[in-house]
């Protein structure tokens, strides 16, 4: 829009000058100066949510750094964003014409910086809980018209999968003290392959451990650390998230790995890595403990070890 008005002045004045170089005489009630009046167009002005606004978001996806997208709305009702941080990008990145890429530096330190605020905020880590962070980007018109800042927002989970919950109060403090928000026993929904076992899991959803259950949260691995290419191959991946994962699983109930794998009941899964979020620099998976299809608990299986389980 700058252009087209900047366009429009210049032709304006251009006029106004070949007219009085025709002419000796100067205009009455002019000082003869006929640029020194023009006051300075003033800097587009960008309305950037505060840190604990909540924010009701038209975007199917949140996880999507490419625009600025919600519209602020009371925390009691539901909404799906939750702002922890107002960044600014800065450096060498901040001059650039274009904004900086998705998979790039700049992206990559206002993703951590989001993870970072969004812990605080909440009061522990994010990955444990049902919760995800979305760093939403300066798209190019913004940037242009000198936007450098980015919003970082905090969101709730119907599903450790990361299906997108409203949520209808604030997600402020929801990991400290008794943690609404923590991730603890989980509710299977998928399907079986001919042997018997899980094929694929549609999804998670937290339910009370002392409810029957056939998952539990382990903890949040981490997998590709110092590896600053693209997304690795699928089997390569799995192997990184299979090998981490059974390992945390086998602590968890206090086993060994060999004596996990000689208890046929249990078994492992794990949330995926995609393409957005390996670029972002995200190298945390969570890491659950699974039991086999209809064989449900009433209790946690921590420290279990080698005992009965607590159906």
């Amino acid at each position: 829009m700058m252009t087209p008005v900047r366009a429009a002045v210049a032709a304006v004045l251009v006029g106004v000058l070949l007219g009085v170089a025709g002419c000796a005489q100067r205009a009455k009630g002019t000082d003869g100066n006929l640029v020194d009046d023009w006051q300075v167009l003033a800097a587009p002005r960008f309305d950037l949510p505060s840190v604990g606004m909540c924010l009701e978001s038209t975007a199917k996806e949140t996880f999507n750094p490419s625009s600025l997208k919600g519209t602020q709305i009371e925390c009691e009702r539901g909404h799906t964003l939750e702002v922890v941080l107002v960044g600014t990008v800065e450096g060498n990145a901040a001059q650039t014409s274009e904004p900086p890429a998705a998979a790039g530096e700049a992206y990559q330190a206002a993703y951590t910086a989001c993870g970072k605020a969004a812990s605080d905020y909440v009061g522990g880590d994010w990955h444990t809980g049902m919760l995800g962070i979305n760093v939403q980007w300066p798209n190019r018109t913004p940037w242009t018209g000198g936007l450098r800042s980015y919003v970082c927002s905090v969101y709730s989970l119907s599903s450790a999968y990361g299906v997108t919950a409203l949520s209808t109060s604030s997600l402020k403090g929801s990991l400290a003290g008794n943690a609404p928000k923590a991730m603890h026993c989980l509710d299977v929904n998928g399907t079986k392959d001919k042997d018997g076992w899980w094929d694929r899991l549609q999804a998670l959803t937290p339910i009370d451990c002392a409810q029957p259950h056939e998952a539990e949260f382990v903890g949040a691995i981490q997998v590709g650390v110092g590896n600053a290419g693209p997304l690795p191959d699928d089997k390569l991946l799995h192997d990184w998230s299979s090998d981490a994962c059974w390992a945390a699983v086998a602590k968890f109930v206090g086993l060994t790995d060999a004596q996990l794998d000689s208890r046929a009941e249990l078994g492992i899964t794990w949330d995926r890595l995609d393409k957005l979020q390996w670029e972002s620099g995200e190298r945390h998976e969570r890491c659950f403990a699974l039991l086999s299809p209809g064989k449900k608990v009433r209790a946690s299986i921590k420290g279990l070890g080698k005992g009965a389980l607590p159906v």
